[in-house]
Formats: structure tokens, C-alpha cells, sequence
């Protein structure tokens, strides 16, 4: 790659951001179906000639975000080889924290101004595909059954990091790994002291 096409990459990828983070803090203040473009792009001290030359509407910036958040969530699966009877759940969980934490304002913004749900049922359905896709052969329980422990798990797990978000908790992102990984993977008895 050259250098004119290195810094265009860059000037690209700093208009997105700023788009983005711009779409953020008016949804702090605002539902999304209120937002204008020249709104947003005035926050974003750019010109809505530029807003258009990256983004259709402000619900295509979320179809983007969606779209890198899936693509990386899938790529932690596949590193992490979900569907191989060693995987390991810890590993998997630091793995989405790292996905996290690279944007870790943006998410915490987008969940707390409640503009998450198209990424979350995206996610959630994707967490609970795998889970029946691994655990059907090696289970004995119909699939419907099986469909209502993944949808159960994934629920869960995506609502707890969506709390934690939420509460500003004390407890790190590498402990809610390793709750979220316990209750997912060895059920509430995992925390009863006996």
C-alpha cells in the first residue's frame, strides 16, 4: 500500500469515527428518529457532502457497526475453535472483552442511551446458533429443548455485560469474563456455597 492510499485510509477511518462518536453523544440527548443528518454532521464538523460520502443515513451507520461488531464476534469464535470439545470459555470471554475494550466508550454509550438493540439480537442469535450447532450431537434433548437452553444462555450472558454497562460497576470487564463464563458454562451452582 502506498503512502497517498495509507492516508486516505486514515482520513477515512477519522471521519467514520468522528460520525460515530458524533451519532453517540446526540443519542445521549435523543431518540434516533430525531436526529438529522445536518445535525450530525454539524457535531461532527464536517459537511453533510461528507456525511453522504460515507454513510447513506444514520441507520447505515449502524448497519456498519453491526456488521464489524458480527464480523469480529465471529472471528473470536473461530479463533477460539467453539465447536472443538477443548474450547475454552475463559479464553472465549477475554476474547469479546478485548473486542470491547477496543471501543469501550462507544459501546458504553450506544448501551446506555439504549440504542443497542439491533446489535444485541444480532449477537444474541448468533451466540445461540453456535450453542445448539455445538451442543446438538453431543446432548440426548430434542432440539427444542436444546433451542430454549441456547436462547436462555445467550440471553444471559448479553445481559450481563448490557448490567455491568449500566450499573458502572466496580467489578472489572476480566471478572464479568469469568462470571459470565461460570453461569454460562456450569449454571448457578457455580456461585451456591454448599
Amino acid at each position: 500500500m502506498n503512502k497517498n492510499s495509507e492516508k486516505k485510509d486514515r482520513r477515512i477511518g477519522k471521519t467514520q469515527k468522528s460520525i460515530r462518536d458524533a451519532l453517540i453523544n446526540l443519542l445521549e440527548e435523543k431518540d434516533i428518529s430525531k436526529i438529522t443528518i445536518k445535525e450530525l454532521a454539524d457535531n461532527a464538523n464536517i459537511n453533510r457532502k461528507t456525511f453522504y460520502m460515507h454513510y447513506s443515513s444514520i441507520y447505515d451507520i449502524f448497519d456498519q457497526i453491526e456488521n464489524e461488531t458480527i464480523e469480529k464476534f465471529l472471528l473470536i469464535l473461530e479463533k477460539y475453535d467453539f465447536f472443538h470439545d477443548q474450547f475454552n470459555e475463559h479464553a472465549f470471554f477475554t476474547s469479546l472483552n478485548d473486542v470491547i475494550n477496543e471501543n469501550f466508550d462507544f459501546y458504553k454509550k450506544l448501551i446506555r442511551a439504549n440504542s443497542y438493540n439491533f446489535l444485541l439480537i444480532k449477537v444474541k442469535n448468533i451466540l445461540k446458533d453456535t450453542l445448539i450447532e455445538r451442543f446438538y450431537k453431543k446432548l440426548n434433548n430434542d432440539k427444542e429443548v436444546l433451542d430454549l437452553y441456547a436462547e436462555f444462555t445467550a440471553s444471559g450472558i448479553m445481559s450481563m455485560y448490557i448490567e455491568w454497562f449500566n450499573l458502572d460497576s466496580n467489578i472489572s470487564l476480566e471478572d464479568l469474563a469469568k462470571a459470565a463464563s461460570n453461569i454460562a458454562f456450569k449454571g448457578i451452582n457455580s456461585i451456591i456455597v454448599n
